[in-house]
């Protein structure tokens, strides 16, 4: 059977809550019957292949609970602010370079004009675009739900494709990271079929550099397996030394090393290898040379 993508193949029950507390009682009332819409760039187009079909639909997009960017000794980012509303947020703030072109890479006005990065979290895709720089932050995610707030260390939030921590009555609230102190600086690099494609191989670099000596390094990587991935040998290898050519083509090695990948309808696991080290050399080094200003 072919399914007409242009329209919503099941009737839903639709919800638009005026306050986070009466969202978070249509989820705890619905549970795994109930789908929430934020930006509505995956749940829609899921709802039109058929392959998810809640019962009832939240649409959280209006609540004022969710806007909040806040700059402090935290950065706040609120689950429902829209990629086209915190993408200058983050330039402004100079210092967040990664994160600030991993959203704009996605490159589309119609999707950074209704898009939000809770739901980029939350629709838990291991090729999601801003998972690997926000993981390289140590972010965190506040989730909350009618009975209790937690926060969940963003590189423990994902478990698997299209699974995270989230319980189904359950609302992420907002990420936030730490400040970056001086000599802190970041880069994201992304490889596609096309332009504004989804990702054939993500990578994101944090480093703190003293010196010619990496005292700090983050280093994850998206689509490259189940869920976005640390390189914990890399990044270990690299903290504490001073940088040169040869210890960054060996962590190139090493970074090949630690992912999982494999073939799917985008590309190959060697390509997705290779690749994976190319781009990690270059964010690597811009972020190095960004971390001198």
């Amino acid at each position: 059977m072919t399914i007409n993508t242009r329209v919503l193949v099941n009737d839903f029950t639709y919800h638009v809550p005026a306050t986070l507390d009466e969202a978070l009682g249509f989820l705890d009332q619905y549970g795994e019957d109930a789908g929430v819409l934020a930006g509505g760039t995956d749940l829609i187009i899921q709802m039109k292949l058929g392959r998810t079909s809640p019962k009832f639909v939240v649409d959280i997009s209006k609540l004022e609970e969710l806007k909040h960017l806040e700059a402090g000794e935290k950065i706040r980012i609120g689950a429902g602010r829209r990629y086209m509303d915190v993408l200058p947020f983050l330039q402004g703030l100079g210092r967040y370079n990664s994160l600030a072109e991993a959203i704009d890479s996605i490159g589309k006005l119609q999707v950074l004009s209704v898009a939000t990065v809770g739901g980029n979290l939350g629709n838990g895709s291991p090729a999601a675009d801003t998972p690997p720089p926000l993981i390289t932050y140590d972010a965190r995610v506040r989730v909350r739900s009618a009975h209790q707030e937690r926060i969940v260390p963003l590189r423990e939030f994902h478990t698997g494709p299209g699974a995270t921590v989230l319980a189904p009555n359950e609302i992420i609230i907002d990420v936030e990271f730490d400040a970056f102190p001086d000599g802190r600086a970041s880069a994201f690099r992304k490889l596609t079929r096309v332009a504004s494609d989804i990702s054939k191989v993500t990578c994101a670099v944090a480093l703190q550099r003293d010196g010619e000596t990496c005292t700090q390094c983050r280093v994850a990587l998206g689509a490259v397996g189940p869920t976005p991935m640390r390189a914990h040998t890399a990044e270990a290898a690299l903290e504490g030394r001073a940088i040169d050519g040869a210890l960054v083509d060996e962590c190139v090695r090493l970074v090949v090393e630690d992912i999982s990948p494999i073939d799917d309808i985008r590309c190959t696991e060697m390509y997705r290898r290779e690749a994976a080290g190319v781009l990690f050399k270059d964010a690597f080094e811009t972020a190095w040379e960004r971390a001198t200003c």
